[in-house]
């Protein structure tokens, strides 16, 4: 198994909201659908930074799920411009899971 660690920078009030709302509408329905797909979170704190964490089968999942979901068509009135990229994105083998 391999997990992806990405984080975004401060975010403010506004283009936090469309992140959750992009988060909880429509990414996170794209990939739980992915092969591969075992377990993701969304972290976020009080000064809008924001952490996803997903975990994956394989690399090659990771690699073939993330475009296919990042494909997903935005959602009604969705603005690209206020879904940002991660500023950070790291990759882990997972040695051990409770």
């Amino acid at each position: 198994m391999i997990a992806r660690i990405a984080t975004f920078p401060s975010l403010p009030p506004a283009i936090s909201a469309e992140v959750r709302r992009n988060v909880f509408d429509r990414f996170m329905p794209a990939l739980r659908v992915q092969d591969g797909f075992v377990a993701g979170y969304w972290l976020a704190d009080e000064d809008g930074t924001w952490i996803s964490f997903s975990v994956w089968q394989s690399e090659a999942d990771l690699e073939r799920a993330s475009q296919r979901a990042n494909d997903t068509p935005l959602l009604p009135g969705q603005d690209p411009s206020k879904i940002p990229s991660p500023t950070t994105v790291q990759t882990f083998p997972v040695v051990a899971s409770a």
